[in-house]
């Protein structure tokens, strides 16, 4: 008990004097099993908000369509199948294009009156149920169409107000969700008018009719179009069965992009939130090696002292999984339906997403802060009291190889001699971050090789998804980067500082001294970036298709990388030589 509050008074100690460093760390981790919990919790959502709808709108278990010019006879037999409970329709529908906004999309236009369906009753969102005159639309399609109550739109030339939007089981979510083409389908969406304004508005055009189905056992509809009962019953004209299962995995295609990209940026940004706990740890090692040492002074012992440097990470690291579960959670409905055509659930997470979440969390802190802790337990009590000056390590071979060399490219080679496991965290932060860049770069290629009906088609709707899911995951790891990038910088600042004082007295300008900082940086930061460019390309390969962004792109991206480096690296440098150089020689310990 007596271990247990001293950790706890200590946490609390340093989360007051030094809060900074605590929510650098929470943000990280969050970020990290956040975009994880997106990634794996995503299915599960999709599954959860289409069984929510069906539920809600007396979804079907199967959809039949037929061109049967008179579909009643065909549905009365249908109704007496072994095994359908319930049947709504024959509704009629046609395909057509639509206009509204000065837009043209694809539709299909079904008819329906205000009687109640047994099967298929779309749940209005907005507005009121169709009325003569006037249309109801599909919410995703609304959506996509940017169109609202009291809009009109143009069907077969005739101008029809919209009285409301409406979400439905039956179809797919836009830009699927066209049910009444015969044959092949292409995207698009769905548009309800009374029966007598549909077959108004078709004219001429052949139509279909919308039979719904539902089974004693909706888990049984692989069997049910091959049953004998079934084939027995065939219509006068064209016949298609579609099931739910259909349905749901049409619209767990609009993630089939995002879901890769969430679940790979999740442990990308794992990689940067460990160089990130990592280059915290770094900055505070010189307090915690006192800490170390004065516990290990009255009795502690490697045990306890481990224990209580690595408490604090180990409490904010729980903290932080719960912060990315609750966030990945509340946000995998709104990501799962990105046409609005489900109703939005939030469900506890599965317990392979929590089990992931945890698991990378766990190896976040575990791998960042394990090791500077148990440095500080097996350093010496004497050495670490009196904290003596880090002399640069001896290296006879490197010192022969780099005598001739430039002052500034000499010291920054001895200061990445000196930790090279620094200098491989950095290096595995700017490779994450260079494998996201490459892949967003490859994306927008593939986008301009793209034919022009699919880059402003329908399919728009999955492809802007995929976009501003990569950029998002982009830009946060870009952020962490760059903080670890600060940090870093300022901790071989730190460490090496006496070093590289005595380097200033003995003639060298601070000007070399910060280049040699920045050289300690660049020099891991471009096998970083040749490895992270290829792993790039090869990783959206294995998900995407064979494009290769153009070279200037890659080559202006790496570059860019390299400069920021540079420049952030610059900046803790350039602070750090402006101390005298008698000061620092004589200050005490921190």
């Amino acid at each position: 008990m007596g271990h247990l509050l001293l950790m706890w008074r200590l946490i609390l100690h340093d989360m007051r004097r030094r809060p900074g460093v605590a929510v650098m760390f929470l943000l990280a981790v969050t970020l990290a099993t956040a975009s994880l919990t997106l990634g794996t919790a995503t299915t599960n959502a999709v599954s959860t908000g289409y069984a929510k709808t069906r539920a809600a709108t007396a979804g079907p278990d199967v959809m039949s369509s037929t061109t049967d010019p008179n579909p009643s006879g065909f549905a009365s037999r249908l109704a007496h199948t072994p095994g359908v409970t319930a049947l709504g329709g024959p509704f009629f529908a046609f395909d057509t294009t639509i206009r509204a906004h000065g837009r043209s999309a694809h539709s299909a236009v079904e008819g329906r009156d205000n009687s109640r369906s047994a099967v298929d009753r779309p749940l209005v969102t907005s507005g009121t149920w169709v009325r003569p005159g006037g249309a109801v639309v599909e919410r995703g399609f609304a959506q996509a169409l940017g169109v609202r109550d009291g809009d009109s739109i143009t069907v077969s030339g005739r101008s029809i107000p919209v009285v409301g939007t409406a979400i439905s089981a039956a179809t797919s979510v836009y830009p699927w969700g066209d049910p009444a083409q015969v044959g092949p389908s292409d995207a698009g969406g769905m548009v309800w008018l009374t029966t007598a304004d549909a077959h108004a508005a078709a004219g001429d055009t052949s139509g279909v009719y919308l039979i719904y189905l539902k089974l004693s056992d909706p888990a049984a509809t692989d069997g049910f179009g091959k049953s004998a009962a079934v084939q027995a019953i065939r219509p006068d004209g064209w016949l298609n069965y579609h099931y739910w299962q259909n349905v749901l995995q049409t619209d767990t295609n609009m993630i089939k992009d995002t879901q890769p990209t969430l679940v790979i940026g999740g442990w990308l940004l794992a990689v940067a939130a460990i160089v990130t706990l990592a280059a915290l740890a770094t900055a505070r090692a010189t307090r915690d090696n006192r800490r170390a040492a004065l516990l290990k002074a009255v009795g502690a012992g490697p045990g306890t002292v481990t224990a209580v440097l690595l408490a604090q990470y180990l409490l904010l690291t729980v903290l932080a999984t719960a912060l990315g579960l609750a966030t990945g959670t509340l946000a995998a409905p709104h990501l799962v339906d990105p046409s609005a055509g489900l109703l939005d659930t939030v469900s506890p997470p599965d317990s392979v997403t929590v089990s992931a979440a945890v698991f990378l969390a766990i190896v976040v802190a575990l791998t960042g802060a394990l090791g500077p802790a148990v440095r500080a337990a097996r350093t010496s009590t004497v050495n670490a009291l009196a904290d003596p000056a880090h002399m640069l390590t001896h290296h006879p071979h490197l010192n022969a190889v780099t005598a001739y060399l430039p002052t500034s490219l000499l010291l920054g080679i001895r200061l990445l001699a000196r930790r090279p496991g620094r200098a491989a965290l950095a290096s595995a932060g700017t490779a994450a971050t260079t494998i996201m860049v490459t892949a967003v770069l490859t994306f927008h290629a593939e986008l301009d090789a793209a034919p022009a009906f699919k880059r402003f088609g329908p399919i728009e709707v999955r492809t802007d998804q995929t976009g501003q899911v990569l950029l998002a995951v982009t830009l946060a790891l870009v952020a962490l980067s760059t903080l670890n990038t600060v940090l870093l910088g300022w901790s071989t600042a730190v460490q090496g500082r006496r070093a590289l004082t005595i380097t200033r007295t003995l003639g060298a300008t601070p000007g070399q001294v910060v280049t040699a900082l920045c050289i300690a940086q660049l020099l891991p930061a471009v096998p970083a970036v040749a490895a992270g460019i290829p792993a790039g390309l090869g990783l959206y390969w294995f998900f995407g298709t064979q494009v290769t962004p153009p070279a200037a792109w890659l080559l202006t991206a790496a570059l860019a990388t390299l400069l920021a480096v540079g420049a952030l690296t610059a900046l803790p440098a350039w602070a750090h030589t402006r101390k005298p150089a008698g000061r620092v020689l004589n200050a005490e310990p921190a």
